[in-house]
């Protein structure tokens, strides 16, 4: 079984890009699951999501404690992440234009994207709040080879709709075509 802890803020779609990422999964042939786990419910505020894969059902509902891998869609929220519990074959996925120096000389695989300012220029701004969470889903296709970037777009037409779908569509391939992998 593969399982991602994802890390954002309240408002910028962590939650929803969590459900998306299981829809893709589906597309893949793969059981999948997206758990949202709520804290303080506003805007802003730290917000898990837990996303699992596996060819076989999968019949356990509890959060992720000791993830494959992790993507962390607000740089800020980077500290808040207790690397140890990420399997260290696991990659960090994270919205930044380089590798922090939190997780410099970590020994770990870290893939990275500014998908802030791809969220920006596609207009993917909502109340103030960009939206990361689906352009951070062309980092994930990218860096982890589990989903094809085409299941993901699939996944975001159906679950986003005709109208919406588009700009989210070009800000996963920007992503895609934009991450780097490097050992940090």
């Amino acid at each position: 079984m593969i399982e991602l802890l994802q890390i954002s803020r309240g408002g910028s779609g962590g939650v929803t890009g969590a459900k998306i990422l299981a829809e893709a999964a589906m597309y893949e042939g793969l059981d999948s699951q997206a758990i949202p786990k709520y804290g303080a419910e506003r805007r802003g505020a730290k917000v898990e999501a837990y996303v699992r894969f596996d060819t076989s059902p999968i019949r356990i509902h509890s959060p992720v404690y000791n993830p494959t891998h992790a993507m962390v869609l607000d740089s800020s929220l980077i500290k808040s992440l207790e690397i140890d519990k990420v399997s260290k074959d696991g990659i960090i996925m994270i919205n930044s234009s380089h590798i922090p120096d939190f997780l410099k000389g970590t020994n770990r695989k870290v893939a990275y994207v500014d998908a802030t300012s791809i969220s920006k220029e596609l207009g993917l701004v909502v109340s103030g709040f960009t939206l990361t969470n689906v352009t951070m889903l062309g980092c994930f296709a990218k860096a982890t080879g589990i989903i094809k970037i085409e299941n993901i777009e699939k996944a975001i037409e159906k679950t986003l709709g005709a109208k919406i779908a588009p700009k989210n569509i070009e800000a996963a391939r920007r992503a895609y075509e934009k991450t780097k992998v490097e050992i940090a």
